[in-house]
């Protein structure tokens, strides 16, 4: 606790120092540089030697830092001095990219360098605080604080170090992720084996499905003691293709969920050949196939794919039968931080029956720890050390003995094959974990209910300085005066508005299939691709409590609208300006009939657009313009192509749709709140009476 308190303070010493050189900036390279410069740290401090050039070049880089100076051509000089040293933890340093070490770079593209060192050369020390930890607290703040969005590439340490001690491994083995992102899953195995044995004795295999990852893992990894870590770039297609790459004893992976993929007849898939729309089963395959006979696998997985049907579903019921399935554990929502949909850890064997008794290799195991984890207001839920201790420590006791762990009603049940393939090979632990029996309760408990209510206030306190702060911003932003122009909605997507786009690329604006691409018969009961009709649409996302599906089949024939993330759905009925902004979670998903969807240019940003759309004076054009009736008003793609939109400079569109999200979070809140407060007054008497 001490040493994680120190290295609290010094990432927050560290963050303050950064922060303020965020804004108008392209941040994107920021975080490998910042762990370029703790590892040079860690390294001058436990391989430097004060006659080493690159240990000079440092404490000049310091110096000059703690008088306002550039550090930068000094800095750079060290790391690429320690670089060349024998013992540097990071092979071709320079071949990287670290924005740091790029000699034709203005020393204004680093801002924050002196600022940066001269907070990293205070008390406590990074030694004190321990270098890892640092590291690791330091990618979490920017995950939380940064302008740049680094949720994609970022899994939550404590659902990394579930994933971690799932999988088990042990000094010595072959360690794979073939989605690594920032390389946390592989940073966590590093720790766990260190805890047990030397970490140079494992092999750790690593690719990146986005080429700008690569170097920041690698940081991140040899940060952990990973030894000269390299880090590919690489597909699950391409990967299962590579036969030479061997076999490995743990594979531990977060891939990116519903990801397209190309060219997927050309690999052998041992359960079946998964959809080009969606490679959640490719990525599955892949960590089996390249499983050796004693190796498991840990894999987050969507929701969705548990009981996802069509090709997937045949995959699944393959995989089931073939015995390729130990574990499936549900993950509490809100984990995340950019979705907050839930998941599932899927635990796959090679061979199930080296990994069980014998005679239990017909069961699996589900596990629903979706009621797990702890809360805090406009922060992402997370899982305690206890939490990961029950879920870790349920599974391995269940593996040592199937039939002899008993089942614990609310929380995890042993199931065979027989009764999943009845349940059409859903993998849903919902299906199968027995609910919890509750104890009856005649009376309302006041004093729970009341500081529920004390949290609410104080959600809703910290809501509303948010929303004060957001809208300060927006004043700021527009204090010139100035007016925005109206840019007609065409001109916008094609990204000619003169003056207004540089570089622009252009945007997408077309209207929903025909009724004759979509028929009433095409549609299905049983789950499927969800398709978006107006009634789906609601003030802040989409419904889904009606909306109906059709076959992936189907969807694959209609690609054109399929929707992506960042794109706007509009209904072109009913209520027109309506309409909602593509997440993750809808990803995939089919524009319906009634709808227009947009893909924005990248001159317009999307929720600026869903909010402006959602403003009376869109809603009175649009109504002024649509023809129909009085109660089903319509308009057509030709006239929606009119559309002024008043359209400010990309940075002032940020500011507006950051506070009308903060402000729809605060109406939710005081919803919330009034509900509780009015369940308290109507069960206030039989409480107090109770009691």
């Amino acid at each position: 606790m001490e040493t994680h308190s120190q290295a609290a303070n010094v990432v927050d010493r560290l963050w303050r120092a950064y922060a303020p050189y965020q804004r108008g900036r392209n941040t994107f390279g920021d975080l490998t540089s910042m762990l370029a410069i703790l590892l040079l740290a860690g390294f001058v401090e436990s391989a430097g030697d004060p006659e080493d050039d690159f240990v000079r070049r440092w404490t000049r880089a310091v110096a000059e830092a703690r008088i306002g100076l550039s550090p930068l051509v000094d800095l750079r000089a060290a790391l690429a001095g320690a670089g060349r040293h024998r013992g540097f933890p990071v092979l071709d340093l320079r071949n990287l990219e670290v924005g740091l070490l790029n000699d034709d770079e203005e020393s204004g593209d680093v801002p924050w360098a002196a600022a940066f060192l001269t907070a990293l050369n205070q008390r406590p020390s990074l030694a004190e605080a321990g270098l890892a930890e640092a590291c690791e607290l330091l990618m979490e703040r920017h995950v939380q604080e940064s302008t740049f969005s680094a949720g994609e590439f970022y899994t939550p340490r404590a659902v990394a170090r579930l994933l971690i001690e799932s999988a088990s491994p042990q000094p010595g083995d072959r360690i794979l992720d073939p989605a690594c992102g920032s390389g946390g899953l592989l940073a966590a195995a590093a720790q766990w084996i260190a805890e047990s044995g030397r970490v140079d004795g494992a092999t750790f295999e690593a690719y990146a499905t986005d080429r700008s990852n690569p170097r920041l893992a690698m940081m991140n990894l040899a940060i952990h003691g990973v030894d000269q870590p390299v880090v590919g770039a690489s597909d699950p297609v391409s990967l299962l293709q590579s036969r030479g790459n061997g076999l490995a004893d743990r594979v531990v992976s977060n891939p990116p969920f519903n990801q397209r993929i190309e060219d997927i007849g050309n690999a052998d898939w041992p359960f079946g050949r998964p959809p080009e729309a969606n490679a959640n089963f490719a990525w599955l395959q892949l960590a089996w196939s390249r499983l050796s006979e004693n190796g498991t696998a840990a894999m987050i997985m969507p929701q969705g794919a548990a009981w996802s049907n069509g090709r997937q579903a045949e995959i699944r019921r393959r995989m089931i039968a073939g015995g390729a399935l130990l574990a499936v554990i549900a993950l509490p929502p809100n984990l995340f931080y950019d979705t907050s949909i839930p998941v599932h850890i899927w635990i796959l064997a090679r061979d199930k029956a080296r990994q069980l008794p014998p005679g239990n290799a017909n069961d699996v195991l589900f596990i629903d720890a979706s009621p797990l984890g702890t809360q805090v207001p406009r922060r992402p839920r997370f899982l305690t050390a206890e939490d990961v201790a029950r879920i870790s420590s349920r599974f391995h006791s269940w593996q040592r003995s199937p039939r002899a762990t008993p089942d614990e009603p609310g929380f995890s049940r042993s199931v065979v094959h027989e009764e999943i393939l009845e349940n059409d090979g859903s993998l849903d632990p919902r299906l199968y974990v027995e609910a919890e029996q509750e104890r009856p309760s005649t009376a309302l408990e006041l004093s729970p209910v009341l500081d529920e209510l004390d949290r609410h206030d104080e959600a809703t306190s910290g809501s509303r300085t948010g929303l004060r702060k957001s809208f300060s911003t927006c004043e700021r932003l527009t204090r010139n005066g100035i007016r925005p122009p109206h840019v007609s909605l065409r001109t916008i997507v094609a990204g000619t508005a003169e003056g207004m786009f540089e570089n622009s690329t252009p945007g997408v604006l077309l209207a929903g299939p025909s009724g004759s691409l979509i028929r009433a018969d095409d549609y299905v009961e049983d789950g499927g691709v969800p398709v978006v009709m107006p009634k789906d649409l609601t003030g802040s996302g989409f419904s889904v409590a009606s909306i109906r599906y059709i076959t992936e089949q189907q969807a694959e024939g209609l690609e054109r609208f399929c929707l992506h993330r960042g794109d706007v759905v509009l209904a072109r009925r009913g209520e027109l300006g309506r309409c909602a902004v593509v997440r993750e979670e809808q990803q995939g998903w089919i524009c319906g009939t009634g709808c227009f969807v947009l893909r924005p240019p990248a001159d317009l940003d999307a929720d600026y657009f869903a909010a402006y759309l959602r403003s009376p004076e869109a809603r009175k054009w649009l109504e002024a313009h649509s023809t129909g009736s009085m109660t089903m008003k319509t308009i057509s793609l030709d006239v929606l192509g009119d559309l002024p939109v008043a359209l400010p400079d990309l940075g002032i569109q940020q500011a507006i749709a950051g506070a009308m999200a903060r402000l729809e979070e605060y109406e939710r809140l005081l919803r919330e709140q009034l509900a509780l407060t009015q369940k308290i007054h109507s069960a206030a008497l039989n409480g107090i009476l109770a009691s």
